[in-house]
C-alpha cells in the first residue's frame, strides 16, 4: 500500500524528513521505503499556457499554437486535437522527451510548419484511457513546472509492506495514530458536517440481510443531484501519491475515503437499484453477474452478492457490477458502508480470481464500528466534489452489535517478556496513543480494544503493541548474553542450517513445497500420519495440511522430469502437520527432511560411464550427512512398503526415523516420477549433547588389511559393518565394503564380502602381530555372531 506524506501531515504535525519518518515507520513494525510513482520522462513534461490558436494553412485538423512554457519564448507547436483553445494551460513534451514507447519528441515540419514540441493527452501521459482531447489543467497551474511535480504535488509516496494482521493500518489515519503514539503527538481525525434534506433515506431504500453471519452491518445513504466531473487537482494529487487513477469525482471520493480510514465503500447509480431495497444473500448456483471490469462471472454460494429487489449489483466486498456503475449521466447515488466476513470475502475473491483494494481489505478485517462515520465521510466530500444533497439519516441495519473486547494488562508479565523497567504511567501514555483505552489499578490493565484492532485479542498482543511503540531498540541487551550463545550451534535453527548447507555443497536444489494439499494427496510414508482437515479451506485443492513432504517433492520432480530434466538432486527440510488426539490442539507439528534423486548421479564420460542413481547412493547421503554434521550413526533395515521398491526403514539407535526406497507411481497425475526417495523426522535435539573434539593427525603409518568372508546373504551391512566395529581394537580406524559377490563357486544363501580395514596407532608403529591379533578377533567376533567363515585372507 502506499501512502502520502504531505496526506499524513493533515492528521498530525510532522517535522521528520521522509527519510526519517520510514525509518521510525520501520522500526514500530509498519515497513516502509519511498517511492517514486510517477516516470522520470515526467520531468521534460511542462505546464504550458496557450496564448494563440490558428488554423494550419495546410491541414484542416490541425492547429498551430503559440505556448508560454515560463521560460520567456513562446514555442510554436502544432496540434491536432479539437478541444484545444487559446487560454488553456495544458502539458507539454519539451524537444528531447523520450516516452516508454520509444517515441522521441524532436523539431519537425508537419505540413510544412516547424513544430517545437507536443500537447499531450491523457493517454499518452499513461493517466487514463482519455484520448478525445488533450489534457486541460488548472487555471492557476504553474508555468513551466514539470509534470512530475504538478502531479504529485511536490508531495512524496511511502509504500509499505504490512503484516496480515494489521488491517488498521490500511489507511492514513491508522498510520497517523501509530505515527502520533510514537512520536508524542495528537491526531486530528477529521470532523465530518452533512447538512441534510428533509427526504427520509428510509424511504427511498431498505436493507435486507438474508446471512447476517456473513454480513453483520450493512449502511446505506443516498445524494440526490450531483454533478459527475472531474476531481480537483488536490484530488488528483493525493490519488497519484497514493498510487491510485483519478476516474471522476464520485469514484475519486469514495477512493479517498478508502484510503483515508482504510474502509471500503461503494458508490451505486440510483436509477439502476429496482425495488426500493438492497438484499445482501448468497449467490445461486450458476448465477451470474458483470463486473465492473466487464467480465461476465458465473458464481456459486461461496460468493456473497449485493442484490436489488429483483437482481445481483455487487459482489460483496470484492467489485461492483456493471449493471449499476455511476456513468456520466449519474445525478441520484446510493452509497455503500458495510463489513463482511472475512473468510466469507477470502472465499469469493478466490472462487472469482478477482483481487481488489476492497477485498485486500475486508479479507484481513475492517471495522464494524467506523462504518457510520465512514459513510458520512463520503457523502459530504461527494457533496464538496460534486454538489448534490443528502437525505436525512442513515439507513444502518446491525441485528446484533459487534463489542469491543477487554483484555488484561499486567505490567509485570509485560516487562518480564520484554526485559524492559517500564512503568504504568508510560505503558497508559503508549495505549492512549493508539486508542487503546482502559483503566489500571495497581499495575493491571483493563484495555478495551476497538474493533478497528481484530488483532489484538490476547495479553500478549498488547504486550507487543508496547514493546513496537516503546521502541525495541531501546530495550538493553540481558546481561548475560554473548557472542558464543549465538555461535555455538546448538539451537533448531542452526542446526537446519546445518542440513541445508551441507546438502546444497554436495550439489542439491532447496525446494519449498505447498503446506496445503487436498485431502486426497496424503500417500502414507510412515504409515502412522492422520491428515490434518482444515475447518476453512481456501478451496478443495488446499484442504489439509501436509502430512509428509513427499506429495510437494513429487510435484517438483514430476515438473522437472516432463522438461526433459531428470538428473535431480532436490531436498526440503519443512514442517508437516498431523492429528494427535493425545494433545490439548488435537494436532502435532514436526520437522521432517525430503531428499530425491532421480537420473545419473555420474554423467557418462570419455572416462567413464553413467551411474545411474540407486538406493545405495540414498544410504550414503544420508549417512555422510548424519554423521558429519551431529555425530549419528543410521542404520539402515529392509522393509516392505506400497510406495517403494528396496525399501529401508531408517533407524537411529532403535527408533524409526525415516524411510527410503525407490518411488513407485503415487498416482496418474505423477506416473513420470521415477528416482529414490527418503523421508526422516527431524528431532529439534538431533546433534545437541554432540561436544566436538579435535585431535592431531597421527604420523605413524597406517596398515591395510583385506578381509572376505562367506555370510547368509539375508544378513545386512550395517550389522556385519557394527560386530566389526565392536570387536577391533582400539587401532581400527575405519572399515569399508568394497566388494560383493554372488554366484559360481558361491553356495546358494551366501555372499561373500571384502571389506578394507585400515589400522593405526596415534603414538606409534604399529606390529604386525599386534593387526594380527585385532584381525583374528574380528573374524571370531563374525563366526559367533553369523556363522561367518574366512574365504579369503591378503
Amino acid at each position: 500500500m502506499n501512502i502520502s506524506y504531505n496526506w499524513l501531515k493533515e492528521y498530525i504535525d510532522i517535522d521528520l524528513e521522509p527519510a526519517d519518518l520510514t525509518a521510525r515507520l520501520t522500526d514500530a513494525g509498519l515497513e516502509a521505503v519511498l517511492i517514486e510513482t510517477l516516470p522520470e520522462y515526467f520531468e521534460s513534461i511542462v505546464v504550458g499556457h496557450v496564448v494563440s490558436k490558428e488554423k494550419h494553412p495546410d491541414a484542416d485538423k490541425l492547429s498551430v499554437c503559440m505556448i508560454d512554457l515560463g521560460d520567456g519564448e513562446d514555442k510554436q507547436i502544432i496540434c491536432g486535437a479539437p478541444n484545444i483553445a487559446a487560454g488553456q494551460n495544458v502539458p507539454v513534451a519539451t524537444i528531447g522527451t523520450t516516452f516508454p514507447d520509444g517515441m522521441k519528441i524532436k523539431k519537425a515540419k508537419l505540413r510544412g510548419v516547424v513544430s517545437n514540441g507536443m500537447v499531450c493527452s491523457e493517454r499518452e501521459l499513461d493517466l487514463s484511457q482519455d484520448h478525445s482531447g488533450i489534457m486541460v489543467l488548472e487555471e492557476d497551474a504553474e508555468l513551466g513546472m514539470d509534470m512530475k511535480s504538478y502531479l504529485s504535488g511536490n508531495d512524496i509516496s511511502i509504500e509499505l509492506d504490512l503484516t496480515p494482521d494489521r488491517s488498521d493500518a490500511l489507511g492514513h489515519i491508522g498510520v497517523a495514530r501509530d505515527l502520533a503514539a510514537l512520536l508524542g503527538l495528537e491526531m486530528r481525525k477529521p470532523v465530518v458536517e452533512i447538512i441534510e434534506s428533509d427526504t427520509p433515506t428510509s424511504s427511498m431504500v431498505c436493507v435486507e440481510l438474508d446471512d447476517p453471519v456473513a454480513c453483520p452491518r450493512y449502511a446505506a445513504r443516498i445524494v440526490k443531484n450531483v454533478r459527475i466531473g472531474e476531481s480537483p487537482t488536490w484530488m488528483r494529487q493525493r490519488l497519484q501519491a497514493a498510487g491510485i487513477r483519478s476516474i471522476n469525482n464520485v469514484v475519486d471520493a469514495a477512493n479517498y475515503v478508502l484510503m483515508e480510514t482504510g474502509h471500503p465503500l461503494h458508490t451505486f447509480d440510483l436509477r439502476y437499484i429496482e425495488g426500493e431495497k438492497i438484499v445482501v444473500r448468497r449467490a445461486k448456483d450458476k448465477e451470474k453477474i458483470t463486473t465492473l471490469d466487464g467480465k461476465e462471472r458465473e458464481l456459486d454460494d461461496s460468493v456473497l452478492l449485493i442484490c436489488d429487489g429483483k437482481k445481483p449489483v455487487a459482489v460483496a466486498g470484492v467489485m461492483g457490477g456493471e449493471n449499476s456503475e455511476v456513468k456520466d449521466d449519474t445525478t441520484d447515488l446510493l452509497l455503500e458502508s458495510a463489513y463482511f466476513e472475512p473468510v466469507v470475502v477470502r472465499r469469493g475473491a478466490k472462487k472469482l480470481q478477482l483481487t481488489t483494494d476492497a477485498s485486500h481489505r475486508f479479507e484481513r478485517g475492517t471495522d464494524p464500528n467506523g462504518i457510520p462515520y465512514a459513510l458520512d465521510r463520503l457523502a459530504s466530500m461527494i457533496v464538496d466534489l460534486a454538489g448534490g444533497e443528502i437525505t436525512r439519516g442513515q439507513v444502518d441495519t446491525y441485528p446484533k452489535a459487534i463489542k469491543p473486547l477487554v483484555v488484561p494488562l499486567r505490567a509485570t508479565r509485560c516487562n518480564a517478556i520484554l526485559g524492559t523497567e517500564i512503568d504504568a504511567p508510560t505503558i497508559s501514555k503508549i495505549l492512549n496513543g493508539l486508542e487503546l483505552f482502559h483503566s489500571e489499578k495497581d499495575g493491571l490493565f483493563q484495555v478495551t480494544v476497538p474493533t478497528f484492532r481484530p488483532d489484538i485479542t490476547r495479553e500478549i498482543d498488547l504486550v507487543e503493541e508496547v514493546g513496537r511503540i516503546y521502541g525495541y531498540n531501546n530495550i538493553p541487551l540481558p546481561q548475560h548474553f554473548s557472542i558464543a550463545n549465538k555461535i555455538n550451534n546448538k539451537t533448531p535453527d542452526q542446526m537446519r542450517e546445518k542440513i541445508i548447507d551441507h546438502l546444497a555443497g554436495v550439489g542439491f536444489n532447496q525446494i519449498y513445497g505447498n503446506g496445503l494439499l487436498s485431502v486426497e494427496e496424503h500417500p502414507s510414508v510412515f504409515g502412522d500420519e492422520e491428515a490434518l482437515l482444515l475447518a476453512n479451506p481456501l478451496s478443495r485443492d488446499m484442504a489439509s495440511m501436509r502430512s509428509s513432504l513427499l506429495m510437494g517433492m513429487a510435484k517438483v520432480a514430476d515438473y522437472n522430469i516432463n522438461r526433459r530434466q531428470s538428473d535431480l538432486k532436490l531436498f526440503e527440510l519443512g514442517q508437516v502437520s498431523t492429528t494427535d488426539t493425545g494433545s490439548d490442539t488435537g494436532a502435532r507439528e514436526t520437522s521432517h527432511l525430503g531428499v530425491f534423486i532421480s537420473g545419473d548421479v555420474r554423467t557418462k564420460q570419455w572416462s567413464q560411464k553413467a551411474e545411474p542413481a540407486d538406493v545405495f547412493h540414498m544410504k550414503g547421503i544420508l549417512t555422510s550427512t548424519f554423521r558429519d554434521l551431529f555425530g549419528v550413526e543410521l542404520t539402515f533395515i529392509s522393509t516392505d512398503h506400497a510406495l517403494f521398491t528396496e525399501a529401508m526403514l531408517v533407524m537411529i539407535d532403535e527408533n524409526i526415523v525415516g524411510v527410503l526406497g525407490n518411488l513407485n507411481t503415487i498416482n496418474q497425475a505423477l506416473k513420470s516420477v521415477s528416482g529414490v526417495y527418503a523421508e526422516i523426522r527431524i528431532s529439534e535435539n538431533l546433534g545437541m549433547d554432540r561436544a566436538i573434539k579435535y585431535k592431531k593427525v597421527s604420523i605413524y603409518p597406517a596398515v591395510e588389511r583385506d578381509l572376505s568372508i562367506l555370510i547368509d546373504s539375508n544378513i545386512a551391512y550395517g550389522e556385519i559393518n557394527e560386530t566389526i566395529n565392536k570387536n577391533a581394537g582400539k587401532s581400527l580406524v575405519y572399515s569399508r565394503l568394497y566388494d560383493i559377490y554372488e554366484g559360481k563357486s558361491i553356495a546358494s544363501g551366501k555372499k561373500s564380502l571384502t571389506f578394507r580395514l585400515v589400522f593405526q596407532n596415534e603414538s606409534r608403529t604399529l606390529t604386525e602381530k599386534e593387526i594380527d591379533k585385532d584381525f583374528k578377533r574380528i573374524l571370531k567376533g563374525l563366526e559367533n555372531a553369523y556363522n561367518a567363515t574366512l574365504r579369503e585372507a591378503i
